[in-house]
């Protein structure tokens, strides 16, 4: 699949109290695998709701501490917020916790170039700290477990997940 570029992201509104998310066309989400794959035994399911996750809940409220939303809209203003599709994907797998234990979950995901993404969190980082840093642009496509999928925060959290690479 060739890497494609989505059209320029609007500001999205932000809240502290929720991750703050780019919406992403879903008619610009096709993948290779159909409405359902299976790989390593396990099914997944195409989601119908795109997103690329710029902060997590503990990061936005982070931000929105330290910097005022006028603040990360002037940031968001001043970054050209065009992510472009790769086609590489990747399989995770993320034990969360559950009444009766554990529940095993799983995504597909594709990675995206997305320097907006890396530029806007750099900038936090510069400003705030470490938290910020080493993001992980990326889609989810397809989950097993758990509709929302596995929160990839960052690079530690992709090692943490990651199962495989996977080829279309």
């Amino acid at each position: 699949m060739a890497a494609s570029a989505h059209p320029a992201i609007p500001w999205p509104g932000f809240s502290p109290e929720r991750a703050f998310v780019l919406p992403l066309r879903a008619e610009l989400m096709a993948a290779p695998f159909g409405e359902v794959c299976q790989f390593d035994g396990i099914r997944l399911h195409r989601k119908h709701e795109f997103h690329a996750t710029v902060l997590s809940r503990e990061m936005a409220r982070a931000a929105a501490a330290a910097c005022g939303e006028p603040h990360l809209r002037e940031l968001y203003a001043s970054l050209s917020w065009v992510p472009s599709r790769t086609g590489r994907y990747a399989l995770l797998h993320q034990v969360k916790p559950a009444d009766q234990g554990g529940r095993a979950c799983w995504s597909l995901i594709e990675h995206l170039q997305f320097p907006a993404m890396l530029a806007f969190r750099a900038e936090l980082a510069r400003v705030l700290g470490r938290l910020f840093d080493d993001p992980v642009p990326h889609v989810t496509h397809y989950v097993h477990g758990d509709p929302d999928g596995i929160g990839v925060p960052d690079t530690r959290a992709l090692a943490a997940t990651l199962v495989r690479e996977v080829a279309p």
